[in-house]
């Protein structure tokens, strides 16, 4: 074990202007302001949902034009932060066990408080069509010619709900399409509200 002093880091220290702004960076509209300024480890989740009109005279489906994008910012949970060391590493850390990347899309018809030792996501869904699925992983923003800077990428799967209606509240990202680790979860900034064949498109957006 080596004795060499190290500073503690600035997110461990505990003064009252380090207090302050953590706490402002925990609210939507400082999570906003920090995943806008490009800070790492600031993520986002948004949706559009399609809705299903009907049938046309040739029994093809019909769909209403996609409703806008509807963002809110996410919590990043303890094993979340365990599966991303793990992943850097290369080692098991925090008790993650069997640490694969979190791109897979889990749903919730709960509203949720997020807490830093939540590992599974409140009343995930299984209903036919939503359940939690493999997403693609695209749209990589570099980090430019800026050292340091943040970079992106997007985590997208579109859902097409075959069950019964179900009103979608929550999302999550997990490693594995059953249990797994949790990365980080967030309650959608409204509810989507979703009959049988509504598609509801999901991407999460993930700053490092």
């Amino acid at each position: 074990m080596s004795d060499i002093k190290t500073n503690i880091p600035v997110q461990r220290k505990q003064s009252f202007w380090i207090r302050l702004v953590k706490s402002f960076l925990k609210t939507q509209i400082g999570k906003h302001i920090a995943f806008t300024l490009g800070i790492k480890g600031f993520d986002r989740v948004g949706y559009s949902l399609i809705k299903f009109k009907g049938f046309d005279k040739n029994g093809n489906k019909v769909y209403a034009k996609p409703s806008l994008f509807q963002f809110s910012y996410n919590s990043r949970v303890n094993k979340g932060a365990a599966l991303q060391a793990s992943l850097m590493s290369g080692s098991a850390l925090g008790s993650c066990a069997s640490p694969l990347p979190p791109i897979y899309i889990a749903l919730s018809t709960a509203s949720l408080t997020p807490a830093y030792g939540d590992t599974t996501l409140a009343s995930e869904t299984v209903v036919a069509g939503i359940a939690r699925a493999l997403g693609t992983v695209q749209n990589y923003v570099s980090p430019g010619t800026v050292v340091d800077a943040a970079a992106s990428y997007d985590i997208y799967k579109q859902f097409t709900l075959t069950g019964a209606g179900t009103t979608v509240v929550s999302s999550a990202l997990f490693d594995a399409a059953s249990t797994g680790n949790m990365f980080a979860e967030a309650n959608f900034g409204t509810s989507a509200v979703m009959a049988t064949n509504d598609i509801l498109q999901v991407t999460w957006t993930v700053n490092i």
